[in-house]
């Protein structure tokens, strides 16, 4: 049996829905429910934001539906919808005035599984932060969301991965601290540049106004299209296939309209 982590879908605030090509592989039998027989649990991530559709679609693929809290979900919203849903189905949150956790942890065989929305994880998507969060919770394998950025890697003999966003959403994040390193780094380069050619020669002022003007607007045109690179997302979920003390996780991606898997492996020390 598989497990399915998936998180960071921001519907309808920065997505308009998970590509239905995802849709048609992870629900096979829509008529029925569990609508996918081969998956044994799912766990979301959160920033599930505002879309009843989505969070039933997940809701109903497995028998066993886990949810952590998003940075940007509302607690309120995600109770009463959650209350629409059947309470014969097993789930991390049942009672109407219970929260919605930050952190889970579910068993599978020999192996513990960790995940949390990652938001409260200072300095954020740090690989050390990770994993003195996954001594803390005593498990092998951490599953973390908030970056949009897919990654599976193993650190201390812990397995971490990371889903991406299943939609695709953009991020604000990470982008802006790239940012902040290349105008840092071109501020430098230009201050280096200044001095050397004010050593070397003496312009007129006509022309050092049409050098920083060139500089200027293909800074500015470095910096948009980083930006516009950065902030977008390429939609992915993970299927874990856990099987005793090994892990073995797919990673599919959706990309220029294909639907692409990946494989990494971990296997418990």
């Amino acid at each position: 049996m598989l497990i399915l982590a998936a998180g960071d879908l921001y519907i309808p605030d920065r997505a308009v829905d998970i590509p239905e090509k995802f849709r048609k592989l992870l629900c096979p039998n829509p008529t029925s429910k569990p609508t996918n027989g081969k998956l044994s649990k799912v766990l979301c991530l959160g920033n599930l934001t505002n879309s009843w559709s989505s969070l039933q679609f997940l809701h109903d693929l497995s028998p066993a539906f886990h949810l952590v809290k998003g940075e940007f979900d509302d607690e309120n919203i995600l109770g009463q919808q959650l209350g629409r849903l059947s309470e014969d189905v097993e789930s991390s949150i049942m009672q109407k005035n219970q929260t919605v956790p930050q952190v889970q942890i579910v068993s599978h065989d020999n192996l513990k599984i960790g995940f949390t929305n990652g938001y409260q994880i200072v300095p954020r998507n740090d690989p050390l932060s990770l994993s003195t969060l996954a001594r803390e919770l005593d498990v092998d394998i951490l599953i973390w969301g908030g970056t949009h950025k897919v990654e599976a890697y193993t650190l201390d003999g812990k397995f971490f991965i990371n889903p991406g966003s299943i939609t695709g959403a953009f991020s604000f994040d990470w982008p802006e601290e790239e940012e902040k390193e290349n105008e840092n780094e071109e501020k430098e380069e230009k201050e280096e540049k200044e001095e050397k050619k004010a050593e070397k020669e003496e312009k007129d002022e006509n022309e050092k106004e049409k050098n920083e003007n060139k500089k200027e607007q293909s800074q500015t045109d470095d910096k948009d299209y980083l930006t516009e690179e950065l902030s977008s997302s390429v939609p992915s979920f993970c299927l874990l296939d856990v099987r005793e003390s090994g892990c073995t996780v797919y990673i599919y991606t959706y990309l220029n309209d294909e639907v692409k898997v990946d494989k990494v492996s971990y296997l418990k020390e």
